[in-house]
């Protein structure tokens, strides 16, 4: 979880990075709001390593460190069970999270999610809302621009199977060793922890 000086480190960019986004305050009951921060969460959780949502903090002038939660908003976020029903509504499968409280040095109160990149299988969006949100949509953060968006081109869905496969490929290793197999590549025996046999399965279930 980022700490004050970790978020305020960010927000000196004055501009959100690929994994860090900023929503300004409002309340986890705001259904219009709510669902700006799952889309945002949904292209997170999609990315590789995850990120982080601060909500709290206008993007307009973010260096400012302002305005900040209300406690009665802030409150609202760290009702955790509430948070993940929320989130479970919109995405399958659902994503992994913690949510945290963090005081600004301005004294400021912000509301910190974590989400962590996918287990096995990219989150999808389930459920449409009001042109934010599309049933059967993935959302993504390219490269070029810090924001949620779906695929719309095949840089970034090349990007999400590069790391479906890697997950897959692992998943898969860790199996083999469990029931003793041992893995082969070009007649010569490797380890399922050898860097070089985990490349070689990679490149050939691209293919």
């Amino acid at each position: 979880m980022l700490s004050a000086e970790e978020i305020e480190e960010s927000l000196r960019f004055s501009h959100e990075t690929r994994g860090f986004e900023l929503k300004g305050p409002g309340r986890r009951d705001d259904l219009a709001f709510f669902v700006k921060v799952v889309r945002a969460l949904l292209g997170l959780g999609n990315l590789r390593d995850g990120g982080h949502v601060v909500i709290g903090i206008e993007d307009g002038e973010p260096a400012t460190l302002d305005p900040g939660l209300e406690q009665e908003q802030l409150d609202s976020w760290l009702a955790y069970d509430d948070v993940a029903r929320g989130l479970a509504a919109y995405a399958d499968p659902p994503l992994a999270f913690e949510v945290a409280a963090v005081k600004l040095s301005s004294g400021a109160k912000v509301a910190v999610i974590e989400v962590a990149e996918f287990a096995d299988l990219p989150h999808v969006c389930i459920k449409t809302y009001d042109g934010k949100l599309r049933d059967g949509a993935i959302y993504v953060r390219p490269r070029k621009v810090p924001e949620t968006s779906e695929i719309a081109s095949h840089v970034e869905m090349r990007e999400l199977i590069d790391l479906a496969v890697e997950k897959g490929l692992r998943s898969f290793i860790a199996r083999a060793d469990r029931a003793g197999v041992e893995l082969r590549h070009d007649g010569v025996e490797q380890g399922p922890t050898d860097p070089e046999q985990f490349e070689a399965e990679r490149a050939q279930a691209w293919k």
